[in-house]
């Protein structure tokens, strides 16, 4: 995705236009890239919704520069040189890793701002939608798995460049550093206090500042539908990761590139019907599949966290979500297409 020879200064589209709905990740760098082949867009509500902390690795970091157009350099943030894992019953282990980590709202406050049309234009409208208003398509969870954060006072100044994950018997804690001497503490499983008050060895690196009341899903999740006639739907409303993978941002901005890529399809084929029927099924089962590899390579680390009864219960529903996901993509044709930079080619045309 990062080739982006073969996209246009610009489409003569004048009369579609994008409807904005919703203002994650995925939604402004959709924005961003329609603005650079030159599909007006206008927005409602585009307000950041980062979530209380996030954590970019390299790959992430190209993407975000790949809907950018150049190099995404993030400024301030905390730069994350090593992971420490103490997982599955072992003692922590070190290992090299790469990654910047932010704090509420502050990736969003670095993405350039929407360049949106006052007022909509006479003619066609296309919606993004990644609010999860108007889809009208339930949410398909894989399991059930509650999460509350923390924000934390570090007690290491040693370990301000490393992020911690531990298993504990039913569940497991995550640490990042969002700024000299504070980080953020997310729990999955049973309630954070509970999960702090077992744990060996993120217990005594942190001190709870404030904790977030509220309780929230971190299951993977998918819309039953992601697209249809003249709308597509992206960010963590359409389809959410585990965060145990840690790849959110990176899915936001593949989101973004194909969508683009749709919209701009759809575009350029407005008069025939059957290709944008199927473009838009193609970007459906492109994140259908994006979410099986999710779940697969969720199982693996489920399956090595622990031997107790919660541990079983998530690789089982991983599991079934698996072979849901298969059969989904067993219903439909195989992929008709291929992404070289930011167009859609028939795959037996394509370059």
């Amino acid at each position: 995705m990062s080739d982006n020879s073969c996209l246009p200064a610009s489409i003569p589209q004048a009369q579609m236009q994008v409807l904005l709905q919703g203002g994650g990740i995925a939604s402004r760098c959709c924005a961003g890239l329609l603005a650079r082949i030159g599909i007006p867009v206008f927005s409602r509500d585009l307000h950041a919704t980062d979530g209380p902390a996030v954590m970019l690795g390299e790959a992430a970091i190209r993407l975000l520069g790949d809907c950018l157009g150049r190099p995404f350099e993030p400024m301030g943030g905390m730069r994350i040189s090593r992971r420490i894992v103490a997982w599955g019953g072992r003692e922590p282990a070190s290992v090299p890793h790469s990654g910047v980590t932010f704090g509420a709202g502050e990736l969003s406050r670095q993405l350039p701002p929407v360049q949106s049309i006052k007022e909509p234009l006479a003619g066609e409208v296309f919606s993004v939608r990644s609010d999860s208003t108007g889809t009208n398509t339930p949410l398909k969870y894989f399991g059930r798995r509650s999460g509350s954060a923390a924000s934390v006072r570090l007690l290491r100044a040693d370990e301000n460049d490393a992020c911690w994950i531990e298993a504990l018997d039913r569940g497991w804690l995550f640490l990042i550093p969002t700024s000299h001497g504070r980080g953020w503490l997310l729990g999955v499983g049973d309630e954070l206090s509970e999960l702090i008050g077992r744990s060996r060895y993120i217990s005594r690196r942190v001190e709870i500042v404030s904790k977030k009341e509220e309780i929230f899903e971190t299951a993977p999740r998918i819309l039953s539908q992601l697209s249809g006639p003249g709308w597509l739907a992206c960010g963590a409303n359409a389809i959410a990761f585990d965060p145990l993978c840690g790849d959110g941002a990176g899915q936001a901005a593949r989101e973004a590139i194909l969508g683009a890529a749709v919209i701009q399809a759809v575009a350029e084929r407005r008069q025939l019907k059957h290709e944008q029927t199927a473009v838009l099924l193609h970007y459906h089962s492109m994140l259908l599949a994006s979410m099986r590899r999710h779940l697969r390579i969720c199982a693996q680390f489920y399956d090595t966290g622990g031997r107790g009864e919660w541990w079983r219960e998530q690789v089982e529903t991983l599991a079934l979500g698996f072979e849901w996901c298969t059969e989904r993509l067993t219903e439909l044709s195989e992929p008709q297409y291929e992404l070289h930079g930011l167009r859609l080619y028939p795959r037996a045309r394509a370059a």
